[in-house]
């Protein structure tokens, strides 16, 4: 069946005489598009309703957030099923995922300031039930179709993990005490001993009363938090603000460096304390590191001033973004170093209460040009789609829940459209745009949200809210479109046949495994030797993916 896209302006040869480029940026700013919809819309309204319901900031992350963060994989998924009847929403899923595993970890590795130490548990969790998952996948595309019950049992795993989520600190209590009986037997776990105690012992400290700042930082310092804690904390920066603002003078910054940094230097202080170095000392390190914060804080003026020419790249990051992964490397590299002071702004806005978008004229010249860029996208939204981080339009959040979702899938259809037709200019399967290109774009927000995370030294965190992602769009993102269509279908089993996908799928297993042992051989550390291991597994990936689906190389599993 051929795809239900409206007529092309364009017939197939102009677009081969080159206007094709209008595709490719139109697909490019379709990205940024998602991404703010997504940061400054969607993820507040969630944020409400998670108010409103008083769920657990751990279940709140796998679920509300984490739908906030995938929702375009999410209905890239269901126009591939409805409209474009292609695997194109399974492409992009299994290739946003690996991209989420390899890309984005490898590049915490990398930017991370120090050797980062991750805490077993988040990992272990969310590893565990993410290959579980992807078993079941694996086993439902043996035949080709995947019936309605198949996908019921996808959308249970996801069910199964939120309940686990529910109940996250209790289990991992349970489940540490009788590894402490049988210490003997695991060897590898047992290397991360002080840490263990680290991870409750964040679990318990957000209370203390005496440091406000830390209070409001609580969420996102959840070590053994949530999965896709990310979403729901005072870290995640939109991209609309990396675009436009940069930081205010430094009176301003001067608490806020000194807040994040004694959380940095508490975290590190307590790793290196023993087990039995509880609350107490982590409570009594909070004044020592003012110092360091000053010395944090001359350095950050020297920093932005090298920054601000690259701020630009950063800002044509997400939108350059896919144009080729190494070239994403690069701007990264630049754009994190200024976003990780852009963040503190941010972080400042989060402490008035997450500041509503503002629409105020920038000063700088290159501020203005990226104002101007941005506008068409911020203004329909800003016109239709109240923003809840307004006190005046909070009560609003159903209507903002809905306009964002109504948008996001505008852009989603728009975005896979024009994929569409530059594949068919090139002569590419939308598979393949979607285990690439489109997965690469959908993710860059996280990987700019992870890069920062990492860069405060909260490891953990990004990696599990990398794997995070993944639960979520491999037990939602996939059945649920399927749910639909065999629903509408009477429950008839859904076709994706795709000669490419189930060993892409395989792949994405075998690069699971592969990173998991990879991190718990070099003992629970990440360092940069790790993140070059990763690129390349990554490049691995899609060389072989691409020859699969282009029958270049024939799936040895044929089905």
């Amino acid at each position: 069946m051929k795809g239900d896209y409206p007529e092309d302006i364009f017939s197939i040869e102009d677009r081969r005489r080159g206007w094709v480029i209008l595709h490719i940026i139109g697909m490019m700013y379709m990205f940024v598009s998602l991404a703010i919809v997504c940061d400054e819309f969607f993820v507040p309204a969630l944020g409400v309703i998670t108010n409103k319901l008083a769920i657990s900031d751990d279940v709140a992350g796998a679920t509300f957030m984490a739908a906030g963060g995938s929702a375009p994989e999410l209905f890239t998924s269901l126009i591939g099923v409805f409209i474009a009847h292609s695997n194109v929403g399974i492409g992009t899923i299994v290739g946003s995922a690996v991209f989420n595993i390899l890309f984005v970890i490898g590049m915490c590795a990398l930017f991370s300031r120090e050797i980062l130490h991750l805490t077993w548990w988040p990992l272990f969790r969310d590893v565990s039930f993410y290959i579980l998952g992807l078993i079941f996948l694996i086993i439902f595309f043996l035949d080709n179709v995947i019936m309605w019950w198949e996908s019921m049992m996808l959308v249970a795993c996801y069910t199964v993990y939120v309940i686990f989520m529910k109940f996250n600190v209790q289990i991992e209590r349970a489940f540490k005490t009788q590894l402490h009986k049988h210490k003997s037997i695991v060897k590898v776990i047992a290397v991360e001993e002080p840490d263990k105690t680290n991870g409750n012992g964040e679990d318990n400290a957000p209370p203390a009363p005496e440091d406000k700042n830390r209070l409001k930082l609580k969420p996102s310092l959840q070590r053994g938090g949530s999965s896709a804690s990310l979403h729901n904390s005072t870290m995640r920066n939109t991209i609309f603000q990396l675009m436009i603002h940069t930081l205010d003078p430094i009176g301003k910054f001067k608490e806020k460096a000194e807040t994040l940094n004694s959380v940095a230097r508490k975290k590190s202080d307590a790793k290196d304390k023993s087990e039995d170095g509880g609350e107490k000392t982590e409570q009594s390190k909070e004044p020592e590191p003012t110092p360091a914060a000053e010395e944090e804080k001359k350095e950050q003026p020297e920093d932005k001033k090298e920054d601000v020419p690259a701020k630009d790249d950063g800002s044509g990051e997400s939108d350059d973004s896919e144009s080729d992964e190494e070239d994403s490397d690069d701007e990264s590299d630049e754009s994190s170093e200024d976003e990780d002071d852009d963040e503190d702004k941010d972080e400042e806005e989060d402490e008035k209460d997450d500041e509503p978008l503002s629409l105020e004229w920038p000063d700088t010249r290159r501020k203005q040009a990226t104002y101007l860029f941005l506008l068409p996208i911020v203004f329909p939204l800003w016109l239709t789609v109240p923003d809840v981080r307004n006190p005046k339009s909070r009560k609003f959040f159903v209507v903002t829940f809905l306009g964002s979702i109504l948008w996001i899938a505008i852009f989603s259809y728009l975005m896979v459209w024009w994929a569409h037709q530059v594949g068919e200019t090139i002569g590419i399967s939308e598979e393949i745009m979607g285990l690439t290109i489109l997965a690469a774009g959908t993710s860059i927000p996280d990987l700019i949200t992870s890069v920062i995370v990492a860069r405060k030294g909260l490891g953990d965190m990004a990696v599990s809210s990398s794997v995070g992602s993944n639960i979520f769009d491999i037990t939602v993102g996939l059945p649920v479109p399927w749910l639909l269509y065999s629903a509408i279908h009477s429950f008839g089993p859904v076709a994706v046949s795709s000669n490419g996908l189930f060993c892409a799928i395989v792949l994405l297993f075998l690069m699971l495994l592969f990173v998991i042992i990879s991190i718990a051989s070099c003992k629970w550390k990440m360092n940069k030797v790790l993140g070059f291991t990763m690129f390349l597994l990554y490049f691995i990936f899609l060389v072989l993916s691409v020859m699969l689906e282009d029958r270049i190389i024939i799936c040895p599993v044929s089905i």
